[in-house]
């Protein structure tokens, strides 16, 4: 009864809603050059019959905004393999000493039994087999940057948009042995970062200019005074948001201190780290899939109401959509800890309720498995749909656990879960008071929507 009820408020409010898309936008104002900072950026995408459009523009929109922030920027587009070692080893000798070099790639990438390849537009795709000799090896970017004259490296790969041997779309996929790259090793004073964790794909910009990760990455190299790993854990975060948790981008680092893209005023290369943690006395920093799914730093704790109620909306539409190889695929991200990917199998197992005896109990303690675990890392989705489930088996015990799964969520803001609260309190205290309490959280909902600007009365054309 609760479902039904906050899904019709939620099917009204989500009526009046008027969306407006972010777009990338670049200064056309450059600061002052700062010395020894070069970057390489390489955009392929011209794989004939698996050409990858957005890559060209993508490389064009890094390009700018690193030059912005400052770096002698080389782009070079549609590489062939010679081209790729020609491009890569000439970046690398002209290097200074102690300069800072940034290699930004996007186009095709995949991995062969741990070892990361980036695909020249020149490969003839036969067989993994043939990768070896035909694809650009990304150990031979690392050797060729460890042996230059470079203090800090930065590699930044926004590659395994999708694996080209694979004869259909790698959502519907079942076996994923070879999809994305591996996590590689990087010498200290590097940073490598790509734009979704080992072994997953990133989106690739179907229908889009640019691809949800170059373009917010282009963002945030143009903030100025953002220490390199903040930038990527937030980068991480914005991209998650944007494709609730499909995709995950990842980095890891043994940088000495702090690096910047486009530094803050006054700072030089070699100057006490401005943040409060360096990793010169704990080594490496690796940026995996946890950074951004949990706790209170997690992409979700800032959303309001109206991005809320999208997100239910599309965790309902994927769950009634689902069909044998989306399950796969839901499955897969979430034994990597994907909690939207949890909530969305518990809600496709709601789905298969709905009959009786041993089945409907089967599929109901599935679902309640699956929330369990989202709940658990602290999804306020999840946490909602088990107190709901919990409050519905009317025991004491199980009604006390309910209510505090969803006065979690109530505190992350989510609508559900305060509407929830006030429904329960009202049922349990009847009284003109506890119905003007209920009524006020479903105004204040609707309030902080209009106020917000995304939840407007339809005006005539």
């Amino acid at each position: 009864m609760m479902r039904r009820f906050f899904l019709l408020l939620a099917m009204l409010s989500t009526a009046l809603l008027v969306f407006a898309p972010a777009r990338a936008q670049l200064k056309t104002q450059a600061p002052a050059s700062p010395t020894n900072r070069y970057a390489l950026v390489i955009g392929n995408g011209n794989y004939g019959a698996n050409s990858l459009p957005n890559t060209r523009p993508d490389a064009e929109l890094i390009a700018a905004s690193l030059r912005q922030a400052g770096f002698d920027v080389t782009l070079k587009t549609d590489l062939t393999r010679s081209g790729m070692f020609d491009a890569t080893r000439s970046f690398a000798e002209r290097l200074p000493a102690g300069a800072s070099a940034v290699v930004y790639y996007a186009g095709h990438g995949m991995q062969i039994k741990g070892e990361n390849y980036l695909l020249p537009v020149d490969m003839v795709i036969t067989g993994e087999e043939g990768v070896k000799a035909r694809a650009f090896p990304l150990q031979a970017l690392h050797e060729r940057l460890a042996l230059s004259k470079s203090s800090v490296n930065v590699m930044i790969l926004d590659a395994c948009r999708n694996n080209p041997l694979q004869p259909v779309k790698p959502v519907k996929l079942r076996s994923f042995e070879n999809l994305g790259l591996a996590p590689s090793s990087a010498a200290r004073g590097t940073l490598v970062a790509y734009s979704t964790a080992p072994g997953q794909l990133a989106e690739d910009g179907a229908g889009r200019r640019h691809s949800i990760y170059t373009e917010t990455l282009a963002r945030l190299l143009t903030q100025r005074g953002l220490p390199a790993e903040t930038l990527f854990r937030t980068l991480s975060d914005q991209v998650r948001r944007q494709t609730r948790e499909d995709q995950q981008p990842w980095f890891e680092s043994s940088l000495a201190g702090d690096f910047y893209f486009l530094p803050p005023p006054g700072w030089r290369p070699g100057a006490a780290p401005l943040t409060a943690r360096s990793n010169a006395a704990s080594g490496r920093s690796r940026g995996i899939g946890s950074i951004g799914s949990t706790g209170n730093d997690a992409w979700y704790r800032d959303m309001d109401e109206s991005d809320w109620t999208g997100l239910d909306h599309e965790l309902e539409a994927r769950a009634h959509a689902a069909d044998s190889n989306e399950m796969a695929l839901l499955r897969r991200q979430a034994g990597k800890g994907n909690v939207v990917a949890m909530t969305t199998l518990g809600l496709a197992a709601l789905q298969d309720a709905g009959g009786s005896g041993a089945e409907r109990r089967q599929a109901r303690a599935q679902a309640k498995g699956w929330f369990l675990k989202a709940a658990r890392l602290g999804f306020p989705v999840a946490q909602t749909e088990l107190g709901e489930m919990l409050y519905a088996d009317r025991t004491a015990q199980s009604r006390e656990e309910a209510i505090g799964w969803l006065e979690k969520a109530a505190r992350a803001r989510y609508p559900r879960a305060r509407i929830d609260l006030a429904q329960l309190r009202m049922q349990q205290n009847p009284t003109p008071e506890s119905v003007k309490a209920l009524w006020g959280t479903i105004m204040d909902s609707n309030a902080t929507m209009m106020k917000q600007g995304k939840m407007q009365p339809k005006t005539g054309q």
